[in-house]
């Protein structure tokens, strides 16, 4: 039987800062995404931030409301990217089958001491206060809810399908990885409250309700999962491309919205140029701010009125030609109340083939402009439009996308 291990880090963005500042160590840290951290939302909690209740993904209020010590850190992309290229080298030492699925979790084949080892050279070659959860088991799905049950710095194994049974049966349903909170509200509705119940609704009621994915849930709630270890390398391409950005003051200035909205156009064309991909379906949406009058009007507080269009071009990957669409999708679904938050992104992509002659300027522009910026800096070089705009910079994201690491 095959034997595959779970690794997860545990608070890895905060654990990261804590291992790089021992004045974090042993206190309540948050990692934000933000340059203006009053406005934003946490990346990250330490261990001993979870203890006051604060979560990833709460507003920095409610974590201070929460834990008013709290330490806040502005997060740092590649500092934990870093992190995890050693980590990953780590890895590849005991097993090529090695999946990673986000940049502070994988998967690969292996045994308890091969776990073990790995646990003691994550102490001594990235950090002595970096600890990580791990779970062994026969599946995938298996090996990942026994990470999750004793964290932090846990190492639990789920040998066989009994064992199995009796750990699904003392954790909610939506502790497994595949059920969210809308999936387990409709098995709630159906009267399956835990994975006992699960077990005895029939296989062809769930496939009557959940259509392919009620084969899944009949086959969790038994221990059973016949994925595959996907190693990075053979990882689908990425199927889109975008950046979104929180602005850390509500507006509805359309200059100051088109400075920012053109930034991240030239940020997503960049990263398309770098793959050799072009685009023909440009995606814009935003979020209004929380002081707008249809905010308390339409919506509960905490919940956000959002908007969104897309649009087909011609295949492109060049800046200004994908801000055009955007803005004019951005247009036509403003309602020029304040916004916090607008993104835009770029999908039906293909592979570049030479471009006709009306288009080699444009590509060669494009080409030194990239060159430029990768040797000096994002935005060395720069259209005249966007000098002096707001900053933007990319937020610790906990999934790898498209990205390809070299080890």
């Amino acid at each position: 039987m095959r034997s595959i291990i779970h690794i997860d880090f545990n608070s890895y963005f905060a654990t990261v800062e804590q291992q790089a500042n021992p004045r974090l160590r042993g206190k309540p840290v948050g990692v934000t995404g933000g340059d203006r951290m009053e406005r934003t939302v946490l990346g990250a909690a330490s261990v001993e931030a979870k203890k006051y209740g604060v979560k990833t993904g709460m507003q920095i209020w409610e974590a201070h409301k929460l834990c008013p010590d709290i330490i806040l850190v502005q997060g740092d992309s590649d500092k934990y990217l870093e992190c995890t290229k050693r980590f990953l080298n780590i890895l590849k030492d005991y097993s090529p089958n090695l999946e990673v699925f986000s940049i502070d979790e994988c998967f690969l084949e292996g045994t308890v001491e091969i776990a073990k080892e790995i646990k003691r050279r994550i102490k001594s070659e990235i950090g002595e206060y970096i600890t990580c959860s791990i779970g062994i088991s026969y599946n995938k799905l298996m090996a990942k809810l026994a990470g999750s049950l004793q964290k932090p710095d846990g190492l639990v194994m789920i040998p066989d399908q009994q064992t199995a049974i009796q750990a699904l049966d003392k954790v909610e349903l939506d502790e497994i990885c595949g059920i969210g909170s809308r999936i387990k509200k409709r098995l709630n509705n159906m009267g399956i409250f835990d994975f006992c119940s699960l077990r005895k609704a029939p296989l062809p009621a769930l496939l009557a309700s959940f259509k392919s994915y009620g084969q899944f849930l009949y086959n969790a709630a038994r221990g059973i999962d016949h994925s595959e270890i996907v190693p990075f390398y053979e990882r689908e391409e990425v199927k889109s491309i975008g950046h979104r950005h929180t602005i850390y003051h509500d507006t509805n200035d359309p200059q100051e919205i088109k400075q920012i909205l053109l930034k991240l156009c030239e940020m997503v064309a960049m990263r398309l140029r770098s793959k050799n991909l072009i685009g023909k379906t440009i995606s814009c949406w935003f979020r209004y701010g929380s002081d707008t009058l249809g905010a308390y009007l339409i919506h509960p507080p905490g919940v956000f009125r959002s908007d969104s269009m897309q649009t087909t071009t011609p295949h492109t990957n060049d800046g200004l030609e994908i801000f055009q669409s955007a803005w004019g999708i951005f247009q036509n679904i403003w309602t020029k109340d304040r916004i916090r938050m607008i993104g835009v992104s770029v999908s039906n992509l293909k592979s570049q083939t030479p471009c006709n002659l009306n288009f080699l300027k444009k590509e060669v522009i494009n080409e030194v402009m990239d060159q430029i910026n990768n040797k000096f800096g994002s935005f060395t070089l720069q259209r005249g439009v966007l000098l002096n705009s707001t900053s933007i910079k990319r937020a610790p994201n906990p999934y790898l996308s498209d990205r390809r690491f070299k080890l």
